[in-house]
């Protein structure tokens, strides 16, 4: 049987800066609350609900989200990152700051939510051979 993604909830100090955040790197309708969330609506459908009352402060762990991307759609996103002087990394283990990736020929970023709690991923080529990412 096929599936699709309908929704995730996503953990976070403040979900209503996070989903704003969000919402503005990808230059998105602004994000709506519904019920005890504040849900960020991607481009294929998928809600992305932002919830900072269901678990301590303390005890959030940390989340991953990653957007694919067009070229266009990226220069966008790192226009947005460095107009703001948000720090970014071209790993998600934050060796490399200020810097992007270009596996598998494409480019890539990371960055943090305003708690940060969330990696936020943009990338313009989906992960492919591992043994061939190419240049970081």
């Amino acid at each position: 049987m096929p599936n699709t993604l309908d929704h995730m909830i996503v953990h976070c100090h403040d979900q209503k800066a996070s989903a704003a955040f969000l919402s503005e790197l990808m230059d998105g309708p602004a994000p709506a609350d519904w019920g005890p969330f504040t849900q960020v609506q991607t481009a294929n459908g998928v809600g992305i609900d932002f919830l900072d009352s269901a678990v301590e402060p303390d005890a959030i762990n940390g989340s991953h989200l990653a957007f694919l991307v067009t070229d266009d759609e990226f220069d966008a996103v790192f226009g947005r990152i460095q107009k703001r002087s948000l720090r970014y990394w071209a790993d998600p283990y934050r060796q490399k700051e200020g810097e992007i990736n270009h596996h598998w020929g494409g480019r890539g970023l990371y960055v943090l939510d305003p708690g940060g709690t969330i990696a936020i991923e943009f990338m313009t080529v989906t992960y492919g051979d591992p043994e061939d990412m190419g240049e970081a």
